[in-house]
């Protein structure tokens, strides 16, 4: 705030103007001694990925954060991650459609309770227009490196056009992954697959042009995205070889991802629902009822325990019916692991096109891939058409050199030790850095697309902090991590994520867990919306000459020095005395007693 140029002589000279000690030096926007507490300091995020959790970050962040640049690069040539990018037939999320959206924008006109891929992504583009965050996205842009400057205290990103070849760098003082562990695709490693003539593709990068009409197709692996693709292709191939050697189970119509109750019948949403919808008050209630049934607190969860036991004797009730014309394929399925301990896909026809004439269920190991067929370890030789690896994605490897403090690469950090982080957010040596659905930061138990928000509100306050205390960076402590990562230990211990199987969420056949959260996403968004601070080491800029409280400025306020309202406390809407958290409101009301 300039003060009035003093007279002399009867003359302005407008080159001599003064400063009061308290006012605020735009010459010098690093001096401290001249900035009100509550005047932040200009803050750069760098966003990568542009699907949900980017989107949540295009419209949380600006709004939330004064002083801010923003800018979310991704790779793609649009918005949605991986729901842009999975095309394959029969994509879809195994998450009830209801409860897999933005707790800010419902949408009453989901199709089926099992949304397709090309309806979610519909979905994205919508919120991420309607509510601006799409203004922050750069497309066509991957990221090749990403190096802290310890002196600047800033993070050096390199970036390079998919497009054209060209390379630039940006930098920022808080950098965010929110490319999620899914991102990467893995080929099978099988000799010879790269002899073969015909097709081969990974269920991650369909050709949309390819048509498996009248073709022999070979479809390698039965995870979710097998699962799905099987249905599909099957009534239109010529036939279709199913290599699956691993085992899993496959819920009932109905059954969520832990084996909660959802709803039971045909997936897709029946008419009188939709009528009924166009109340919004009507489909909220709904909404709370699917998320309701998402977030219960259960004994299913528990090795050994009689609904977990119940629910397995379900699963085997139902795959036993529906593969009784051919029951060698059940007792080849059949896993001796319990349920969840791999993730559950509902699988709707999955089980039907297994039974078919028409479809070959194999799970005898694959020996080679010569440039016509398929041969198995029993010496066996498939003539096929075409190739397609529903073979999954690499999990926890950093697609990118990511160079934190002292030179550590979190890629040889993740790749020497068992992928860590803290609070399933922030790794190890990484200053100001943040990923989304980190290690451990993804829910077990629960709706996921509030989870991520509340991860996102998490980062916020970390980027106020930083901002506001005039902080070059925060590290989470070893100690810190290492702590929070035996109580996961001896959270899921008990669980039947903790059965003996392999799945991508796993370090090896007996591993650590590295995707789950140690607990339920309410107990997570609960841990998040109350940051431990002193896990977390600081630096502080060369502003502040080693005084951390440097930061209290001149000793005012904005709304003092600017003349603005100085009894915003007495206004009608902050005289309520106020209550610790809604729990504890609850209690106040005498809804519920401890």
């Amino acid at each position: 705030m300039w003060a009035p140029s003093k007279a002399v002589n009867g003359e302005k000279k407008s080159e001599e103007k003064s400063l009061a000690p308290y006012e605020f030096d735009k010459n010098e926007p690093g001096n401290l001694a001249r900035r009100c507490i509550d005047q932040p300091r200009r803050m750069k995020v760098i966003c990568i990925g542009a699907g949900m959790s980017g989107i949540i970050t295009g419209i949380f962040f600006p709004r939330q954060i004064a002083n801010l640049d923003l800018v979310i690069y991704d790779k793609n040539p649009e918005l949605g991650g991986t729901w842009y990018e999975s095309r394959y037939p029969g994509v879809a999320c195994d998450v009830p459609s209801h409860a897999y959206q933005f707790t800010f924008e419902s949408n009453p006109h989901w199709s089926r309770y099992w949304a397709g891929g090309a309806e979610i992504l519909d979905y994205l583009r919508h919120v991420a227009t309607k509510y601006g965050a799409d203004k922050y996205m750069k497309f066509n842009i991957r990221v090749t490196k990403a190096e802290w400057n310890e002196e600047g205290g800033k993070w050096h990103v390199a970036l390079e056009r998919t497009d054209t070849g060209e390379t630039f760098t940006d930098t920022s003082d808080v950098l965010l992954s929110a490319t999620g562990a899914l991102n990467k695709w893995k080929m099978p490693d099988i000799p010879g697959l790269d002899s073969f003539k015909g097709p081969v593709m990974h269920s991650a990068t369909w050709d949309p042009n390819f048509d498996v009409t009248g073709k022999r197709i070979a479809l390698i692996g039965g995870g979710a995205s097998g699962i799905q693709i099987l249905p599909q292709i099957a009534p239109k191939a010529k036939y279709v070889d199913h290599y699956m050697k691993g085992k899993t189970w496959i819920p009932p119509f109905g059954i969520g991802a832990l084996g909660v109750l959802n709803r039971s019948g045909d997936p897709v949403t029946p008419q009188d629902e939709l009528d009924a919808w166009k109340d919004p008050a009507n489909y909220l209630n709904y909404r709370k009822e699917i998320e309701r049934s998402l977030h219960g607190a259960s004994d299913v969860l528990y090795k050994g325990t009689d609904n977990a036991l119940a629910f397995q004797k379900m699963c085997e009730d139902h795959m036993r019916s529906k593969l009784a014309k051919k029951p060698e394929i059940f007792e080849a399925l059949k896993p001796d692991f319990a349920p969840a301990c791999r993730r559950l896909t509902p699988g709707p026809g999955y089980l039907e096109a297994l039974v078919r004439d028409d479809v070959n269920f194999i799970s005898t190991t694959i020996k080679e891939v010569t440039p016509t067929a398929i041969v198995t370890k029993d010496g066996k030789v498939r003539e096929v058409d075409a190739i397609v690896c529903a073979t999954g994605f690499a999990g926890y490897q950093q697609h990118f050199p990511l160079i934190g403090k002292n030179g550590i690469n979190l890629q040889q950090q993740w790749e020497d030790d068992i992928p860590e982080s803290y609070v399933g957010l922030a790794p190890e040596n990484m200053p100001n850095y943040y990923c989304f659905l980190g290690p451990n930061g993804g829910p077990g138990v629960g709706s996921a697309v509030p989870f991520l928000e509340f991860g996102a509100r998490y980062m916020i306050k970390c980027v106020q902090k930083l901002q506001r205390e005039w902080l070059k960076s925060m590290t989470p402590k070893r100690s810190a991590i290492k702590k929070f990562g035996e109580y996961t230990d001896k959270y899921l211990e008990p669980t039947v994520f903790n059965s003996s199987c392999r799945a991508w969420w796993r370090h090896h056949l007996n591993g650590r867990i590295l995707a789950l959260w140690p607990g339920s996403a309410l107990h997570g968004m609960y841990l998040w919306s109350n940051p431990r601070w002193e896990d977390y080491e600081y630096e502080l800029k060369d502003e502040q000459h080693g005084n951390p409280f440097s930061w209290l400025g001149n000793g005012y306020c904005v709304s003092q020095v600017e003349g603005k309202d100085t009894t915003a406390y007495l206004d009608d809407e902050n005289l309520k005395v106020p209550v610790v958290n809604p729990l504890e409101a609850k209690y106040l009301e005498g809804q519920v007693s401890f």
